[in-house]
């Protein structure tokens, strides 16, 4: 999900040398911030050449603004708030390939997720209130959920003609907040890998991706913040090249009615905000497949998120109960640090 008034770039280069040897010259890491999709998007690039650094920053920064703009839920103008209006008055509607191949991919992590995953639930996330600068009630009514719940929207009613997409069912309304930021992460780990870099990290609201490791091979080092006190890490992990870490929490944003809490992440399948877990962090060298599974697992809950971690081929992941219980698979319990 997206917030709007954060179009600028704020570059911030910060100089830390690191020594190979006592003979070698110093390799710095250079720091940049730039504030887009509502929230700060930190990079971490280690290369020896400043000119080829700044010429990488400036096309991630440039690619982010755009993809913003095109793919933002509830703003006019983009791709995607055209897509949903012509879905609205059942109008076929000419896409670019890249980004019919970004829902047809969608579409399928959706289906492995037994469409707990759903990027066509717009109008749920909507009427919980949603879509828009500030989040609040009122929550919608009992009547209004299950008038949707017939509908029942889902992006599995999307198909295309070539490149034109159609939907037999008005009520779509594609909302991809659930795996955007994942795609941005593999598009910006692209940029960078073309430019010749070969050690950086990635963060966009705390969700990373590395290329490389840092200088002497070493790991990237990750806190993984706990859903209690999001300002304190509850674990750590180490992250090897080409690793993304994503974590999807009810803590992230969300609004309080009446004195009940209520998250952004809903489950299609009542309507209502997920209460299963408080956040799930899943480690994957697709940071669009972990984005996506980190929404599914958490809507999952205690129950299930063995059974969809298994149909989305996720192995490593890590969850965190309302209660603080931790469940996690073997793979991740062998790479992750309790705090």
């Amino acid at each position: 999900m997206y917030r709007r008034h954060f179009l600028k770039s704020i570059p911030a280069i910060i100089s830390a040398p690191l020594f190979f040897s006592a003979c070698s010259q110093p390799l710095q890491a250079h720091q940049f911030q730039i504030i887009v999709f509502g929230t700060e998007v930190d990079i971490t690039i280690y290369h020896p050449e400043q000119a080829v650094i700044e010429q990488a920053v400036a096309k991630i920064n440039h690619d982010f603004q755009r993809f913003h703009h095109e793919w933002h839920a509830w703003e006019q103008g983009g791709i995607l708030s055209k897509i949903n209006n012509a879905i609205a008055v059942q109008k076929p509607i000419t896409v670019a390939e890249s980004v019919k191949r970004f829902i047809l991919k969608s579409q399928q992590l959706s289906a492995a997720s037994d469409y707990l995953f759903d990027p066509g639930i717009g109008k749920l996330i909507a009427m919980w209130g949603f879509h828009g600068d500030s989040w609040q009630g009122p929550p919608p009514s009992q009547e209004q959920i299950d008038r949707w719940l017939q509908q029942r929207p889902s992006i599995k009613d999307i198909y295309f003609t070539d490149n034109q997409l159609l939907s037999d069912n008005p009520d779509v309304q594609l909302d991809f907040g659930g795996n955007a930021k994942g795609l941005a992460l593999d598009m910006a780990l692209q940029s960078l890998a073309t430019a010749g870099i070969k050690s950086a990290l990635v963060s966009i609201g705390g969700d990373m991706k590395a290329l490389g490791n840092k200088p002497q091979g070493k790991a990237w080092q990750i806190a993984i913040s706990h859903p209690k006190n999001p300002q304190q890490p509850i674990a750590s992990i180490a992250a090897q090249d080409g690793e993304s870490v994503v974590t999807s929490g009810t803590y992230q944003r969300f609004y309080e009615w009446q004195g009940r809490r209520f998250s952004h992440i809903i489950n299609p399948n009542t309507g209502y905000p997920a209460d299963g877990f408080a956040s799930v962090t899943v480690i994957h060298s697709d940071a669009t497949t972990a984005d996506s599974a980190a929404t599914a697992l958490l809507i999952a809950g205690p129950k299930q998120w063995r059974e969809i971690a298994k149909k989305m081929a996720v192995e490593q992941v890590f969850c965190v109960a309302y209660d603080g219980k931790i469940s996690q698979t073997k793979s991740m319990e062998k790479r992750l640090k309790l705090i």
